[in-house]
This record gives C-alpha cells, sequence and structure tokens, in this order.
C-alpha cells in the first residue's frame, strides 16, 4: 500500500477504443418480432432506469432489479437514492457544516448508451471515537464504540437522532462491462469504512480504507457477475486532535494513534513479564511502561490541537484533486496499463500488458471487481493523508477518466476556482468535457470549503467523541439511511433469509446480468483477450521448455 501527500504525475494520455452510435448494431427487420426490433439503446435505458427507480420501495410484486432482489439480504442495498442521485441516500449540510457538495452527471449520450457511474456522499459520517485511553482503565480496554461493530443490529428508534458530525464521505465510482459493480459500491462501500471504523478506532485510516477496498472486493468475487468492475475514489474528510511529531509527512499524528502504539507497547511488555514456563524464581517487573506510555499520552493530549484531515484512496483512474492557494495537488494514482510501475507488477505476477491493457482487456491495472482479472488486477487502493490548511486548501474536485481525459488537474482548477457555489462548478466541468469531445460517462463532484466555518470548529467537540459528549441515542448517517431502509424493507436483521435462499437469490442475480446486452465502455475491450492469450500461451511454453533444457 502506498502512502503520502506527495502528488504523484503520471502520463494522462489513456487509450481509446471506438464508440459506437446509438443503435448502430440494430437492423430490424419488418417481420422481426417487436421485442427483437427494439433497439440496444432502448433496452438499456429502460435497464439502467429500472434498476435506479426500484431502489426506492416501490412495488414489490412487479419485476425486480437484480439488485433489489439482492437487498432482501442486505438492507443497504435498498437504500432509495437521494438528492442529486446520491447512492449513499439522502444527505444533507448541517448548520455547522464546514463544506457543501455539488455533483453533475451526464451519460454523454452522443457516445454512450449507458451510464455506468455511481457516486455517494455524506455530509455526517461516523464521528471520531475517543482513544483507547482513560484515567482509570488500563490501555487495552476497548470503547462503547468498537463493540457496536456491525450496522446490522442497529434498530430503528424514534429517540435516536443523527450526530452532527461534519465529518465528510465523498466518492465516485466508474463502471465497465456493465453497472452493477459501480451500483453495488455506491450502496456498500461507506457501510464497509464506518463499521471498520468503529470496530477498530485507533488503526490509521489509510489502513482502514485498505481494508474496506480488499474486503468489497472479496465481497464481489462471491458475485462474478459476467466481467462487471469498477475504477473508484472516496474521500474521508475528519476532524481530529492531533499533535505535533517528526515521524509523519504531514507534521503531525492523531491522538489514537499514539494510544494504539502506547498499548502495543504495554501489552509487549506484560508479555516479557509473564513467569517462564521452567518454574524458577520470577520476580515480576513494575508496571512502569505501561505507566510511562500513559503519562506521555495524557501530555501530548495537552499539546494536541484540533485539525482537518482528509484521507483519500483510490483504484483505476478516477481522480481527486485538491485546490490550494490556486494550484492543482493531485492526492490519487491512476492505475494504467500504460504506468511503468503498474507494468512490471502485472508481468512479476504472470501478466501481460498489451496495448496498454491488462492481457490486452482492461485498460486500468487496479480496480474494483473484474474477478476474471482478479490475480492481476488488485483491489488495493493507492492512500494519502493530507491536514487541510484553512487558510490555503479551497476545494476538492472528485472526478472520473471521463473529464480527465480531456482535461489537466490545474485547468479543471482554473476553470472553477472563482465559482463558489459547487453545484455549479460541477456543471461548468462537466460541460466542459463535453465541449471537448469526451466519449465517457461523466461524472464531477466538487467539495467547497468554508474557511470561516473551519476556524470555528476547530473550537468546539463537534466531529471528535469525548468522554463529556457521549450521547447514547445519537447515531451516525449511515446507521440512520440504513436502519429506515431496513424499516421499509420490513428486514428487522440481516441474515433473516436461509442460505440455501441467499444462494438461490445470488445465482438468479448472475444469470440475469449474463443474459443482459452490456455496454462495456472504453475501459474493457474483449477483442485483444485472444491475442494476449496466445502471447501468454507462447510464453509459457518457452519457459517449460527452458526448464526441462
Amino acid at each position: 500500500m502506498q502512502r503520502g501527500s506527495i502528488t504523484v504525475k503520471t502520463n494522462d494520455l489513456s487509450p481509446k477504443s471506438e464508440s459506437r452510435k446509438p443503435g448502430e448494431e440494430i437492423s430490424a427487420s419488418p417481420t422481426a418480432d417487436p421485442k427483437k426490433r427494439r433497439s440496444s439503446s432502448a433496452k438499456a435505458k429502460e435497464i439502467f432506469t429500472q434498476a435506479k427507480n426500484s431502489l426506492i420501495h416501490g412495488d414489490k410484486d412487479g419485476p425486480q432489479t437484480p439488485m433489489q432482489r439482492l437487498s432482501k439480504t442486505d438492507a443497504a442495498l435498498s437504500v432509495p437514492q437521494g438528492s442529486l442521485n446520491n447512492s449513499a441516500g439522502e444527505s444533507q449540510p448541517t448548520p455547522n457544516s464546514s463544506f457543501l457538495v455539488g455533483v453533475t452527471e451526464d451519460k454523454n449520450k452522443k457516445c454512450r448508451r449507458t451510464m455506468e457511474d455511481t457516486h455517494s456522499y455524506l455530509y455526517n459520517f461516523l464521528g471520531t471515537p475517543a482513544p483507547v485511553l482513560s484515567s482509570d482503565t488500563s490501555l487495552s480496554k476497548k470503547s462503547s464504540r468498537e463493540d457496536r461493530n456491525s450496522l446490522s443490529t442497529i434498530p430503528s428508534n424514534s429517540g435516536q437522532h443523527v450526530v452532527e458530525t461534519d465529518n465528510g464521505y465523498f466518492a465516485i465510482f466508474d463502471g465497465h462491462a456493465g453497472t452493477f459493480a459501480a451500483e453495488w459500491c455506491g450502496k456498500k462501500l461507506h457501510v464497509i469504512l464506518e463499521e471498520l471504523m468503529r470496530k477498530y478506532p485507533n488503526t490509521p485510516v489509510p489502513e482502514l480504507l485498505d481494508q474496506t477496498y480488499t474486503s468489497a472486493d472479496n465481497q464481489l468475487e462471491k458475485l462474478p457477475l459476467k466481467n462487471s468492475g469498477c475504477t473508484a475514489i472516496t474521500a474521508v474528510l475528519r476532524w481530529e486532535d492531533r499533535v505535533p511529531t517528526n515521524h509523519s509527512a504531514t507534521g503531525s499524528q492523531a491522538i489514537a494513534s499514539l494510544a494504539a502504539a502506547a498499548a502495543k507497547e504495554a501489552e509487549k511488555n506484560e508479555k516479557n513479564n509473564d513467569p517462564p514456563k521452567d518454574g524458577k524464581d520470577f520476580t515480576p517487573r513494575s508496571n512502569s511502561t505501561a505507566e510511562a506510555a500513559a503519562a506521555a499520552i495524557q501530555e501530548a493530549k495537552q499539546k494536541a490541537t484540533r485539525q482537518r484531515v482528509l484521507y483519500t484512496a483510490n483504484v483505476g483512474d478516477a481522480r481527486i484533486v485538491l485546490c490550494r492557494n490556486g494550484k492543482a495537488l493531485r492526492l490519487s494514482y491512476d492505475h494504467k496499463g500504460m504506468d511503468e510501475n503498474e507494468g512490471r507488477r502485472i508481468s512479476k505476477a504472470g501478466g501481460l500488458i498489451l496495448n496498454n491493457r491488462v492481457n490486452g482487456v482492461l485498460a486500468v491495472t487496479r480496480a474494483l471487481g473484474d474477478s476474471y482479472l482478479k490475480d492481476l488486477v488488485t483491489g488495493h487502493p493507492y492512500t494519502t493523508e493530507t491536514v487541510i490548511q484553512p487558510d490555503q486548501d479551497e476545494f476538492l474536485i472528485l472526478a472520473c477518466d471521463g473529464l480527465w481525459d480531456v482535461c489537466s488537474d490545474q485547468e479543471a482548477v482554473d476553470l472553477v476556482r472563482n465559482v463558489h457555489d459547487p453545484q455549479a462548478a460541477s456543471k461548468i466541468l462537466v460541460d466542459h468535457a463535453l465541449a471537448r469531445f469526451s466519449t465517457d460517462n461523466l461524472s464531477v463532484m466538487v467539495v467547497r470549503f468554508d474557511p470561516q466555518k473551519l476556524q470555528q470548529n476547530t473550537k468546539m467537540d463537534i466531529g471528535v467523541e469525548t468522554e463529556t459528549t457521549k450521547d447514547k441515542l445519537a447515531i451516525s448517517e449511515v446507521e440512520m439511511l440504513v436502519g429506515e431502509a431496513r424499516r421499509h424493507s420490513g428486514l428487522v436483521q440481516e441474515g433473516q433469509i436461509s442460505d440455501q435462499d441467499s444462494e438461490e437469490l445470488r445465482q438468479s442475480v448472475i444469470k440475469e446480468q449474463e443474459e443482459e446486452d452490456q455496454e462495456t465502455g472504453p475501459e474493457y475491450t474483449p477483442e485483444g483477450q485472444t491475442e494476449a492469450e496466445k502471447i501468454l500461451s507462447e510464453k509459457k511454453s518457452e519457459q517449460e521448455k527452458s526448464s526441462e533444457s
């Protein structure tokens, strides 16, 4: 896993595949069946519209999409779309929100038959748990927040309310070879991340993002829906109490991480303090190490300051750019076949880069899904950690490659720097990409910071849970959205359906998706697979002959 907030620049030119005009491959005859005479464009539009609309709890007796059927075993998949087609659900800014989100998406109908992008955002993501440290308990004692490690048991209670954290979650997923992987990630990735952050509150966020991506990848592999996959860019913006340190590239470290390190040191000391197995004389050592660690953390807490921290993770060529004093700072890495480092990794794994594509098929070298290439196309993300400077950092741009193929990072920043409405800014970028003849789906998210509230919230307890601010009835925005979806669907908790029924649902979804006429998209070109397989076969034969000799 790669870390750091240093901008990584790569060649932005990506190979293009020729685009079909809508309905070009259809040649209807007067005697053909009416269903067969429908253009593939109309069919794709109907499938996409039905899939999106059916996520809002509608007619349960009518036709159901694969996602809707799978929601019978997972309430998160049935959360209805929110404003701006937000896959995470309805999320609105609160009085203390220090940022605003704007999103614009466009199918690009002149070049694409279907829309395979999805996006998610939340204004009040999981509150930052307090570090594992208490004045009257041991260092290794877990917080009560960590015990609530699953959203599947959170009831819908009218007495509960969403806690205002001002912690943001933002994501864009660019699908290829079908919409399923992108839609699934839009509904599930933030849920998986929140569960991990609750379960392991002192684990560094970049590590949790890596675990989130690999967990999502493993779950998608259990639903091998044809060749469906997606690139992904996610960002978590949260408040943290941090102390200065020379051991971090950001110049500071979260107290929670210090607490975790101290707990490990104390645990190691306890193991060294165990009596020997041979039963010889043993004199217990003092607990000075644990006491010293606790004292060091208490001293660090007195020096801590409230800071805004941005964590990012990405696979593929979706990108996130931070505007700092008018300059574009890229916080992601383009995982493409033309990248030298990725090419070496693919080669070592036994693959081949042909025409800048993995085995001549996939233009990106990292993605979620794509189970048929999983040995080569990993789901491990590139991650960064950046401390936000209220007086310098202005906004974020998250977008799929439909924008970046025709627009540089700095050009995008220059276009919208003086546009303070994030919704208007996102539309300007989409319109710019269309005017530049982008041939892909377009999804652009702009997150505009409020410098006054950034300064104001550094003096508040918002976003950081402490002993004095704990509220037993407070739940996260994700808990509220999933709980409401569960209540509407009648699913009290996950696992109500038997394993056999769940497997039958899974197989029916697989069968239906395999029968669909999916649009592959420019990232996926199956035509090169035959040539790649031939080359790999020849290489294998040469290696076998060499080993025999």
